[in-house]
């Protein structure tokens, strides 16, 4: 080959992949409008709230240890760096308490949070960087092993938490989520034979604690 032709082929080389880049790029772009779906899978543990995670009495002794976390989201994107919608999660606990009276408290454990969300966006190629903002509602119950008596708190929760998202086409993508789940809950309630109490004084009890969920993030988005 003459010299000659070894620029201009090298320059027709770095056009067509320039070229392609833009192409593959504008392409993500496009379709980072619309409607998005999302499902994660993963897990979840416990943090010290009003509740600790961890109690050594005499009369109730144990600890909430980590298990399976796993929610969906719909919303839409109006524009390219900014998502809202709706999210639930359904974060389970590994509960191992022992009473007085019992030496396995709990037959199960753990908290629906369903809430509101606005995620603003650092899209980067094909990458979205964001963080979720969501207000909402969550209930956490601590099912005992006797009939449908339960240890359980809710009402208000603020769940924040970063998500890393990257397109393998132009609609589906896959990535990681936290989500930190912080609950206001006021009481902590006990049912007993079909009798309800709540109190707002401290006491050992599981609940209220916080939440944070942790998994891959996948999903579409599509117009």
């Amino acid at each position: 080959m003459p010299r000659r032709a070894l620029p201009t082929s090298a320059a027709l080389f770095l056009s067509l992949a320039g070229s392609l880049a833009l192409s593959a790029t504008a392409a993500a772009d496009e379709n980072r409008r619309g409607i998005q779906v999302e499902g994660m899978v993963g897990g979840s543990a416990c943090m010290n709230g009003r509740a600790d995670c961890h109690y050594d009495h005499v009369e109730f002794d144990g600890r909430t240890r980590p298990s399976f976390g796993t929610g969906l989201t719909i919303g839409a994107r109006p524009l390219r760096w900014l998502m809202v919608g709706g999210m639930y999660r359904w974060g389970m606990f590994n509960s191992s308490y022992h009473t007085l009276s019992e030496t396995d408290a709990y037959r199960w454990s753990g908290q629906h949070t369903a809430a509101v969300f606005i995620r603003p966006m650092i899209p980067v190629w094909r990458f979205d960087l964001g963080f979720n903002v969501a207000p909402g509602y969550s209930r956490q119950v601590f099912r005992r092993n006797e009939g449908r008596d339960a240890d359980y708190s809710q009402g208000f929760a603020m769940l924040v938490g970063p998500t890393v998202d990257v397109y393998l086409t132009d609609r589906f993508f896959i990535g990681a989520e936290v989500d930190l789940v912080f609950n206001a809950h006021r009481e902590s309630c006990r049912r007993r034979g079909g009798e309800t109490s709540c109190t707002e004084q401290p006491q050992p009890s599981p609940a209220p604690t916080h939440q944070a969920l942790f998994g891959l993030n996948f999903g579409w988005t599509f117009l």
